[in-house]
């Protein structure tokens, strides 16, 4: 089932014993774009204001209640690394955090080939870092200089949307598969072409995003864009139906990620 990022901004996270705090962002694999984390504000009970909670740790979400269960307790989240207010998280901060948790580590080698395992409708854009082959020296010396492959939801919220002809609207929010976190579609308001009208574009149609101008650009042109299905929320708990999926992927001549 597909829900989208914004909708769970605010909700409750609750841990096996006391409510840990509200989900204030989510960081998403760049790479991959697949969800890795909520950003839990915890108030005034922790030491430190914000934490990192992988997808591995979700147990349940609550959507009449507006909660996310979690199995971890308040002593655990205590003990776990802090996470600086308003600074990119590293990726060595990053493997603190999911050592300290003993949750996986997705960048590391997962099948018989050597190389990461991918969802279905994923495209993997660059060679993950080889962290585990560096000395505890060398992380600490390439800290400041690794850039991290997270960025954060509240980020990208806004950034602008271009075909390979034109700049066409904004990024609203985004689409998530809860059975495996992979991010299938982007929201897109295209005001600047058509107004009022939504349409989705998946992650695999872009060619590449331009994080320091607030960009991403699509490998599809303006005609084809405007004369694309229009997205139009269901009423009911599926938010994108399956056939307008078809359409949709049809329309672009691209093939469904469930085949």
């Amino acid at each position: 089932m597909l829900r989208k990022l914004d909708s769970l901004l605010g909700f409750k996270v609750q841990g096996k014993e006391d409510e840990l705090g509200k989900v204030s962002d989510f960081y998403f694999d760049q790479d991959k774009f697949i969800l890795r984390y909520l950003v839990i504000d915890t108030g005034n009970w922790l030491k430190h204001e914000l934490t990192l909670v992988s997808t591995d740790a979700f147990e349940k979400i609550d959507f009449k209640n507006e909660n996310i269960i979690v199995n971890l307790t308040a002593e655990e989240l205590e003990e776990g690394p802090s996470l600086d207010k308003n600074k990119p998280v590293s990726k060595i901060m990053e493997e603190k955090v999911v050592r300290h948790f003993e949750w996986p580590l997705y960048w590391a080698s997962s099948n018989i080939s050597g190389s990461p395992s991918m969802p279905t409708g994923t495209l993997k854009r660059e060679k993950l870092f080889a962290y585990d082959n560096l000395t505890d020296e060398e992380k600490q010396q390439e800290e400041e200089e690794v850039e991290s492959n997270l960025r954060s939801f509240k980020e990208i919220k806004g950034y602008h949307i271009h075909a390979v002809d034109k700049e066409f609207g904004h990024l609203e929010d985004l689409f998530v598969d809860e059975e495996d976190w992979v991010i299938r579609y982007l929201l897109i308001d295209t005001r600047n072409i058509l107004p009022g009208k939504h349409v989705l574009i998946a992650p695999e149609w872009i060619s590449h995003i331009s994080w320091n101008k607030e960009d991403i650009f699509v490998n599809k042109s303006k005609k084809e864009i405007k004369e694309a299905p229009e997205y139009r929320e269901e009423r009911s708990d599926y938010l994108v139906d399956k056939d307008y999926e078809k359409k949709l992927h049809d329309h672009y001549g691209e093939d469904i990620y469930w085949r």
